[in-house]
Parts: structure tokens; sequence; C-alpha cells
């Protein structure tokens, strides 16, 4: 009787033993994880590039992922499936590649903060103006854990107008939301004249951990004056206080039909309309003494 219950026992825990084994087929962890962050990569850059406009071309990143990693479709299938039986490995593996991402997220932001040529810095919690030039091309701002304590989170957001831009800048606004066990990147590029809104994701604010972002202008290489403001740059919380500054009236303000593409995880910026006034005032033809007056201030810049 007692030899039957061990030979019982052992053969539950040789059972046990083979359900939970890795076959041969299904790719290691390590490998898995590799794969996994690459393609991560891979759907990041094909969501953000006009370049990869057509499932072919998607599909087509995604196989020199493979490629690189010498497994093919079927295998990553296999593995995923297998994985997703057992959740244990797989959750390890999702934490492993989010782990990897938030470094490289954060390794990015490290660079971006840092002062290149001149990035101006500022005591405040987010200063309500700043100007974009070739001189100091990226504002930058960071609220950690700390200041997070501070305010109301409830109706939170970010905002700002920009004045000043043309269809041969490129501006690139991005702010990350870091929770416990996420990252939430919204990240759009600045093609228009006009107010942009990040409101905060629609998840617990007890897990929000940090807020942090930036607005980056990229030297073309063109030999123009680079002048674009920032104004009214505040956050919106219960216990904000801050004051709004007023437009500055001497900048340029052409618009642009450009096209840019934004990732599809963004979503959509808010934008205030354009006044009937303004539409007018785009339409309506520069008298000579305009263009004369817009030539010289051109110059003087």
């Amino acid at each position: 009787m007692q030899r039957s219950s061990i030979f019982i026992i052992i053969t539950a825990l040789l059972l046990l033993g083979s359900c939970s084994r890795r076959p041969s087929y299904v790719l290691s962890e390590n490998k898995m994880a590799e794969v996994l962050y690459d393609i991560q990569i891979a759907q990041a850059i094909y969501n953000r590039s006009s370049e990869f406009g057509t499932n072919e071309k998607k599909d087509a990143l995604v196989e020199g992922v493979l490629r690189k990693h010498k497994v093919s479709q079927a295998e990553l299938d296999s593995s995923l499936l297998w994985y997703s039986d057992n959740i244990a490995y797989y959750e390890a593996i999702n934490d492993s590649v989010a782990s990897r991402l938030s470094a490289s997220n954060k390794k990015m932001m490290d660079k971006l903060n840092k002062p290149k040529g001149k990035v101006r810095r500022t005591d405040l919690l987010i200063p309500p103006f700043y100007n974009l030039n070739t001189v100091t091309p990226t504002f930058a701002f960071d609220l950690d854990s700390f200041r997070i304590k501070k305010l109301d989170l409830s109706r939170f957001n970010i905002r700002f107008d920009v004045q000043g831009l043309n269809a041969l800048q490129k501006v690139e606004a991005a702010v990350f939301f870091t929770y416990k066990d996420t990252l939430i990147k919204k990240i759009v590029p600045l093609d228009k004249n006009e107010s942009y809104t990040f409101s905060k994701p629609h998840l617990a604010d007890s897990l929000l951990k940090g807020v942090s972002g930036y607005v980056h202008l990229s030297d073309r290489g063109y030999d123009l004056p680079l002048n674009i403001s920032l104004y009214n740059i505040s956050y919106i919380d219960s216990l904000s206080s801050n004051v709004p500054v007023q437009a500055q009236s001497d900048l340029p303000a052409p618009t642009t039909n450009k096209p840019s593409p934004a990732a599809e995880s963004v979503k959509p910026v808010e934008a205030k309309p354009a006044t009937p006034a303004a539409t007018e005032q785009k339409d309506r033809k520069p008298t000579a003494a305009e263009e004369e007056l817009n030539r010289i201030s051109r110059g003087t810049r």
C-alpha cells in the first residue's frame, strides 16, 4: 500500500513536470524576449513612418526581424501558442520586454534632456513660455513622483500653443506617462500653429510615477532663421495656478499642409479651431507694403 502511494506521487510529479517542460520546437525565454522586443520596435517604426503605409511593407519589416533572429513565422506562432498556455513564462517574458523598452526610452529621454549646445532650463514646474531655435532646439520637462504627489490628477493634462511654424521646419512633441507597470507614449508632429493638449490616460492615478516630455526642433540644414514660440505652456489640475502668457505678436505664423504621420497609439490632440477672421487673414494676399515689411523683418532676425 505504501509503495503504491509513493508510485502514484512520483507519477503525478512526472506528469506535472512534463506538462510545464518547454518542447524543443518552442523558442527559449531569452530568445522569445529578444524577438518580441525587436517586433515592438518594428511596430513603433511603421506606426510613425509614412514609408510603411501598406500592409506589405509592414509585413516585410517584421519579416526582417525574423530573419535577423533566424526564426520562422511558424516557429514564432507555435512559441506564442505554447507560452499563452503557460502564462507564468509568458508574463516573465512580457515583463522583460517592457522593462527593456522602458530602459531604452529613459536612455533616449536622458539624451534629449542632456544639454546640447544650449538647452535652457528653469526651476518652474513647467515654464509658461519657450523659444525654439538653432541654439535652443529642445524644450524638455520631467515631473517626477515627488512632484506628481503634489498634483490633483483627476483632470490633469498638459497644453501649449505654437506660433512660428512653416513647411520647412520639422517639430515633434512627446509626452510620456510612466506608470508602475507600463509606459504610455503620446508622440505627435507639430505642423500647425494652434493649441495642443496631451490628456492623462484613463488609468489609476495611484499608479502614475512620473510625467516627462519634450518638444524638439530638428535641424534640416536650411539656411533660414528658425524661431518657434511655445506659449501658454501649462499643466491643468485643481491645484494649478499657472497664468498663461500672451502670444508674441511679432512672430510669423504661416500655415503648412505638409502631412506628418503620428503613432497609432497616440490619442487625437485637441486643437483650437480657426476663427473666420483668421481664415480671412490667411487667404488675403499681402499688400506691397506688407511684403516689404516682412522682407525687412526676415533680414534682421
